[in-house]
């Protein structure tokens, strides 16, 4: 069994996934990103190739120190180590392009959506199949708030066997998109 398998964490392996999270986000140069949960940063370095400033945030130990090594010499690539449920969001304009650990997606969602002040400008996230279905349904009052403020699809289904090692279900590509302000 590998170390992963043990602690929850699902790597995305799959570069096609990951070039399609990114394409999708649209970020570019002098965009704000932030990777939660980057672990070994197979979203971080293709996000860091767009000339974005890319905040990695990892909660595990070892995954931050090997950031933290890995990206050294990348001024656009700042490493966080520090819970996504506790560590500052920024107050300026930002974007998230993640593949959360499922078990934080509801907690994350919350944090990110129901800010006052809405800097999340968009999100392309990698959360568990069955979650991303619930949320776009808008059947809760809670749901329902979010899609005031913000557009919400899924964008693709992607299948378990896109990561290493594979979670028990398939997983999809959350997109959210900030509403324009009435």
């Amino acid at each position: 069994m590998l170390p992963h398998a043990r602690t929850g964490v699902h790597v995305l392996s799959a570069p096609a996934v990951i070039r399609q999270l990114i394409r999708s986000s649209g970020v570019g140069p002098d965009d704000l990103v932030i990777d939660f949960g980057a672990g070994p940063g197979t979203i971080t370095a293709p996000l860091a190739a767009t000339g974005a400033r890319v905040l990695a945030v990892e909660r595990n130990a070892a995954f931050a120190g090997k950031l933290t090594r890995r990206f050294a010499d990348q001024p656009l690539v700042k490493v966080v180590h520090a819970d996504l449920r506790t560590v500052p969001l920024p107050s300026r304009d930002f974007s998230v392009v993640a593949n959360i650990p499922f078990a934080l997606s509801t907690v994350l969602l919350r944090r990110l959506l129901d800010r006052r002040r809405r800097s999340l400008v968009a999100a392309d996230l990698v959360v568990e199949w069955g979650f991303a279905q619930r949320i776009v349904a808008a059947r809760t009052p809670e749901t329902a708030k979010w899609a005031e403020k913000y557009e919400m699809r899924v964008a693709r289904r992607i299948q378990r066997t896109n990561f290493r090692p594979a979670p028990r279900v398939d997983s999809a590509h959350l997109v959210i998109r900030r509403r324009p302000r009435n």
